[in-house]
Formats: structure tokens, sequence, C-alpha cells
């Protein structure tokens, strides 16, 4: 089998299944809970984004690994790993501009990780042996993604609020 298919295999069965965790349990859990209570368990999956950060250790990956490629993978994450963290501690400090950081670190994060799959085919990195890191991009970016997806509805959807509560007043 094609290295490409079978990484698009895993990665859409992963993403389906944890589509249907997120929908099916964490999400209808979530949407009782204040904005920040219902934040902070999935910016905690975007803290261990670190893993990422193996790319960057020798010998995690085949030599044809483009340095370029791995620098940017690796550092992308370990950056959104912090900002999750800073997210983290803001929301339980209740830092005043604590949402600020959580939409600081969804929008990083998801723009990382839009580059890194542009940058995998760009980089036919699913050609060389990609170690344990095949296996963090086929079963953990997929929950990354699906997190991610659940955070910006909170964020928006607490926007929507603010808004219906700031018309009904006027």
């Amino acid at each position: 089998m094609e290295p490409i298919v079978l990484f698009g295999i895993q990665f859409t069965v992963s993403l389906v299944v944890y589509s249907l965790i997120a929908f099916w349990y964490v999400a209808p859990r979530l949407w009782g809970l204040p904005l920040e209570l219902a934040l902070a368990p999935l910016l905690w999956v975007h803290a261990f984004r670190i893993v990422g950060g193996t790319i960057l250790a020798p010998g995690s990956v085949g030599p044809g690994v483009p340095m370029e490629f791995r620098t940017m993978i690796g550092y992308g994450d370990l950056i959104t790993a912090l900002l999750a963290l800073l997210a983290l501690i803001a929301l339980r400090t209740r830092l005043p501009h604590a949402i600020a950081f959580v939409w600081l670190c969804v929008i990083v994060g998801m723009l990382d990780t839009v580059n890194a799959i542009i940058q995998s085919v760009r980089f036919s990195v699913f050609t060389y042996a990609l170690g344990v890191n095949w296996v963090i991009v086929t079963i953990y970016v997929p929950a990354l993604l699906v997190s991610s997806l659940l955070i910006f509805m909170q964020l928006l959807d607490m926007q929507l609020l603010d808004r219906d509560r700031s018309t009904t007043k006027g």
C-alpha cells in the first residue's frame, strides 16, 4: 500500500472517531459549563503538543526528511504547547484577558496544523521513515483538529451570546 494511502485511511478514521467522541460525549457536557471551565479540557489536548517536538530529536525520523520541515513542525508544536499552557494558566487565575490567550493559542495552533499538513505533502514526508511521528500525525493530529473545532465553537458561541445580550439591552 502506498504510504500516502495508508496515511489517508488512518488519519480519516482517527478524525471520524474523535469527531464522534467529541459530538456524542464531550460537547454535550461542555456546553452547559461556564466558558472558562469548558475551554480548559480542550486546551489540555494542545498542551501536549510538546510531543511534536520529537521530530527534532536526532534519529527520530529518516535522514531524508528535510531539516527545514523538521524545524517548522517541531518548533510550531512547541510554541503552540506553550501558548496552551499560558491560556490554561490565564483561565485558571482568571486574568482579565484570558479569552484572548485562548484565541491566540487556537489560531496559532490551527495555522500551524494546517501548514504542517500542507508542508507534509509538499516535502512528500510520508515516503520517509517517520518512526513514532507517524503515530503522532495519524492519531494525535486529528484529536488536535477536533479539539480546535470545539474551542472555536465555544468561543464563537460566547461571542454570539454576548452580542444577543447587548442587543436586548438597548
